[in-house]
């Protein structure tokens, strides 16, 4: 999965700087590191964070004071990456279930990313359709190598898009809440999703900011519908509506499943980032989809 493959790359890198790894974690040291590394190659048993083609490692330090940062340098990429779906058909429903919607969280995000481009639009589209068709098949069905195989490609893309359009607001959240508490990192995404894409909506129809990222949104619905000939409007919601029901169809967890009250809201939503959602959410707005996912 992504922790033991960023794991990799930070251990191939430290191994050449010989000095700790938070010298040099975004956000927390002070050093640039040189790029130097042994060879690595990433060798994906899950279908998620498609940290087989990216450049960062993510390092965690939970607590109080805890931190969830990057270890970031162009030359960290993978030097090979072997993608085989059949390593994953082993993998739990629950492991498959938080794995399948952090990927197809990093596809959204990256398509809707303020940061993207025609490229990074075209990889995140195919992705997404991929991860859309087989998403509720490979948790119904663990051994069906069809789906896993949609997983597995859909990750990799999202890798490849995340690393060059960035995300938004879900991983914002995500980045900040695996500081402070041990929740596994898809669950996250897989909570907040829908929550995050209602607020979002809402604030760039709103603010009429930008149509391109409503267009975005309508083109999400047409990928999950069949229907025809429907407002650009109709898809927009039917979209939030599909990932509202497949936060309910997996039963991903609420927050408050893993120890997060209301108390601790303020302190999450001040570390939390949204530089490349297209609609940046104010404090508020963070603060209501938090409090939505606490399960009260």
């Amino acid at each position: 999965g992504g922790s033991v493959l960023d794991g990799g790359k930070a251990l191939a890198a430290m191994l050449v700087e010989r000095a700790p790894v938070t010298r040099f974690l975004e956000g927390v040291g002070s050093q640039r590191p040189s790029g130097r590394k042994l060879p690595f190659i990433a060798v994906p048993t899950t279908a998620g964070t498609g940290s087989e083609a990216t450049s960062n490692a993510v390092i965690s330090s939970v607590g109080e004071k805890g931190f969830k940062r990057s270890l970031r340098h162009d030359r960290y990429m993978p030097d090979l990456a072997l993608i085989d779906p059949v390593l994953t058909v082993s993998c739990p429903r629950p492991l498959t279930v938080a794995c399948s919607m952090d990927c197809f969280t990093q596809l959204v995000e990256g398509y809707l990313s303020s940061h993207g481009s025609p490229l990074t639009d075209a990889l995140a589209l195919d992705g997404i359709r991929a991860v859309y068709r087989s998403l509720e098949a490979v948790c119904r069905d663990g051994e069906n190598l069809a789906a896993r195989t949609d997983m597995a490609y859909g990750a990799m893309l999202s890798g490849m898009v995340l690393a060059n359009a960035g995300l938004g607001a879900v991983h914002g959240f995500a980045s900040a809440i695996g500081g402070f508490f041990a929740v596994p990192h898809g669950v996250v995404c897989g909570t907040l999703m829908a929550a995050v894409n209602r607020s979002t909506l809402a604030s760039l129809r709103r603010s009429g900011a930008s149509t391109e990222a409503l267009d975005k949104y309508a083109m999400l619905g047409k990928i999950c519908s069949p229907a025809a000939d429907k407002s650009a409007s109709w898809y927009q919601d039917h979209f939030i509506a599909e990932l509202e029901r497949l936060t309910g169809e997996l039963a991903i967890p609420t927050l408050d499943a893993f120890g997060i009250g209301v108390a601790d809201v303020a302190k999450i939503v001040a570390q939390t980032g949204n530089k490349y959602n297209p609609a940046p959410l104010a404090p508020e707005e963070l603060t209501e989809i938090l409090v939505s996912r606490l399960g009260h």
